[in-house]
């Protein structure tokens, strides 16, 4: 990769926790330039986190890179998805902070969960465990295809609006202490709120074709205006938040994936998806009970707690809790198994809990 300033001069250091967002139309290399970044953090014994990609699995490619050979690599998939590949695979729900750290390339790819919203949550549940993350040796490069994706993510997990707001900027204004490189890409700039791309090191322009960018115009005082609308997939401007410009070339990836390629085929993973797992819906006066929810009640009762204490904890009434534990033992009574602690493979699936007596 080289980059011509023609306004001040800067210097990218892959040795540093920066975050950046690529804004282009689709087909103008976005999601190579992102890969690109993260080679230079592995030539560096840096780490990659490619936590969102399209659903066709492009970011499972990084399996045939030249990387895979001689790097610690770990693919994170759904609780009720089971994968058979020759790489290591671990289950969201069983995933710490220590996986992470102890692996080279972390993969959390499309394919490899039932539906999107299941994405969504594990995502959420990725990016909770790089909060927990308050010392550092090695940066952890995190890509993310779409950057509203990182918002949507935040929001299956958080009461509001609001609030999926706040930790999705909080994220990405503290990474630099975590020890965490971020790398989004957009397809429109204003998509993404003020507050995000404020804190933001870097804004890189693909081709946008008809899109414009409204708040930084002043840069085609610098650059042709014709010249960013018909950019070539390997070329890119680059402005810094000390208000640099450069104009940046960089090889193609040889390894990247292909629009009409099927990417699980070519690299041998089989996937097999069991029943969505039912989440809780909120019906204005009450919020039901999702599978998860559950099996946790399941898994604290038979640990000995009462049913008052779970529902005190749980903020639901002790006949919530008495309900779900009857319906647990007269599925296993009827059918031999509960079928919403198959949906998340809880332990106690075939087994009545119950005390009595």
């Amino acid at each position: 990769m080289k980059i011509a300033w023609i306004r001040k001069n800067y210097s990218i250091s892959f040795n540093k926790p920066w975050a950046c967002m690529v804004l282009g139309a689709r087909g103008s290399g976005k999601s190579s330039l992102l890969e690109t970044f993260g080679c230079y953090f592995l030539d560096r014994n840096h780490k990659v986190l490619d936590i969102f990609g399209s659903r066709d699995g492009e970011n499972l490619a990084w399996l045939r890179s030249p990387y895979e050979k001689d790097r610690k690599v770990l693919l994170i998939k759904g609780d009720n998805t089971d994968v058979d590949c020759s790489w290591s695979v671990k289950s969201i729900s069983d995933v710490t902070l220590h996986d992470i750290e102890s692996h080279d390339i972390v993969i959390s790819s499309a394919p490899l969960y039932s539906d999107p919203d299941t994405e969504f949550q594990a995502v959420a549940r990725l990016t909770d465990l790089v909060y927990r993350r308050l010392s550092w040796r090695k940066i952890i490069y995190m890509i993310i295809r779409e950057a509203s994706n990182l918002y949507y993510s935040r929001l299956k997990v958080t009461r509001n609006q609001q609030l999926a707001k706040a930790q999705e900027i909080y994220l990405l204004r503290e990474s630099r202490h975590m020890g965490l490189a971020a790398g989004l890409d957009t397809l429109k700039f204003t998509s993404i709120d003020l507050d995000v791309r404020s804190v933001m090191d870097f804004h890189i322009f693909k081709a946008l074709g008809l899109l414009r960018v409204p708040e930084i115009k002043w840069i085609f005082g610098f650059i042709d205006p014709h010249v960013i609308p018909n950019l070539k997939p390997n070329q890119f401007v680059i402005l810094t938040r000390t208000s640099a410009i450069g104009l940046g070339v960089f090889k193609a990836i040889p390894w990247h994936k292909q629009e009409q390629e099927n990417i699980l085929r070519q690299l041998g993973i089989k996937v097999e998806h069991g029943e969505p797992i039912q989440e809780a819906k909120d019906r204005g006066t009450y919020k039901t009970v999702g599978d998860q929810e559950h099996a946790e009640i399941i898994l604290e009762y038979v640990a000995g707690k009462s049913m008052v204490k779970i529902a005190a904890e749980r903020g639901r009434s002790s006949a919530t809790i008495r309900e779900h534990l009857h319906r647990h033992d007269e599925a296993v009574e009827r059918s031999g198994f509960c079928p919403v602690c198959r949906r998340v493979k809880c332990p106690y699936v075939d087994t009545k809990v119950l005390r009595h007596a």
